[in-house]
């Protein structure tokens, strides 16, 4: 008599999450579970009627398995490589003109048409079981089979066998039990970002994709519009500095977002910058976003890279477990697909 495939419950669809259940496809039936409508996590993509914007992560590198697991998507077309012609912005004190210094180009990637479409492509490509989107699990209970449920919205979701936790770390936290995954969670700290997303009529061809910006304030600055696949309006990403989010992390979002533009004016009111980044009046559409949960302060940095308790059938994986980066979600995923899958 064939056995029923074990029932696996992720909580997340960040690399790291869709990295497990990637690995786990074919050894068990993967359910998917996010608070977000759209996978992906902080490879997230903010849509307008003018334009749209990659408003977490930007690019990323890849390498060995993770270059391996991209092959297929890169084929079909969702995933594309980009040089972006990178620049230093170092502002002096005193002087009204900034110094651009060029940076050499290295290739790294992007989704197309939008981070987003990673998420897309992978449940496109793996076919998981299940796939709940804007469903937000607040609870984790054992049956008595010993196997678990999910508590969501006012939906129980019954019968699994092995539950990933692909979230950042005091979310993972609270859905813990008491004991040595729950502290390892709570003893990393996470630093937040705020992302302004400014957007013109009409593209505008920049001598740069990316500014490295030297400002206690303002880190980067994405011209959007300038990676593989995008279409549409001028579209610039501007995100800031760790401690200065902290340090207004309880401003109205709205407030912090007028403050960053005011600074990126002050920053390009040179005659190397372009019109969106100089006037206001240029400006179509602005809108900002409060990354909570950008990057961890300091990685748990888990000689494993994850944390599994074999026992109960919890395993918690994301990028705060070994470093900061996209590579660091998708290595952290991985291995503990691997662990749960040897478990089963």
């Amino acid at each position: 008599m064939q056995h029923p495939l074990p029932r696996i419950a992720i909580i997340g669809t960040g690399i790291a999450g869709l990295a497990s259940a990637a690995q786990l496809h074919a050894h068990a039936a993967v359910s998917l579970f996010d608070k977000s409508r759209g996978l992906g996590g902080r490879m997230a993509t903010r849509r307008s009627e003018v334009a749209r914007f990659d408003h977490g992560v930007s690019r990323f590198s890849a390498d060995g398995d993770f270059a391996a697991f991209l092959q297929p998507l890169i084929a079909a077309g969702s995933v594309a490589a980009w040089s972006p012609k990178t620049v230093r912005l170092s502002p002096q004190a005193g002087i009204n003109q900034p110094r651009y210094a060029a940076l050499p180009p290295r290739r790294q990637w992007v989704a197309s048409p939008g981070m987003s479409s990673l998420g897309r492509a992978v449940v496109a490509q793996y076919q998981f079981d299940a796939v709940h989107l804007g469903v937000t699990v607040s609870a984790l209970e054992t049956q008595p089979d010993q196997r678990m449920r999910l508590l969501a919205d006012g939906q129980v979701y019954e019968d699994f066998d092995r539950v990933i936790i692909a979230m950042p770390p005091a979310q993972a936290a609270a859905l813990l039990p008491h004991g040595a995954m729950r502290q390892a969670c709570e003893s990393v700290v996470m630093q937040p970002c705020h992302t302004l997303m400014l957007a013109a009529p009409s593209p505008t061809e920049v001598a740069w994709d990316i500014a490295l910006v030297d400002d206690p304030m303002v880190e980067i600055v994405i011209a959007n519009h300038q990676k593989p696949s995008r279409d549409g309006s001028s579209a610039f990403v501007v995100q800031t500095n760790h401690q200065w989010s902290a340090q207004h992390i309880d401003q109205p979002v709205a407030d912090v977002g007028q403050l960053i533009q005011a600074r990126l004016f002050e920053l390009f009111a040179d005659s190397l910058a372009i019109e969106p980044l100089r006037d206001p009046e240029s400006i179509s559409y602005q809108n900002c976003h409060r990354w909570l949960y950008a990057a961890a302060a300091t990685p748990l940095q888990n000689p494993q890279g994850f944390l599994f308790d074999a026992a109960s059938g919890l395993g918690v994986a994301g990028d705060w477990c070994l470093g900061t980066r996209v590579r660091h979600g998708f290595a952290s995923g991985t291995a503990l697909g691997a662990a749960v899958k040897k478990s089963l």
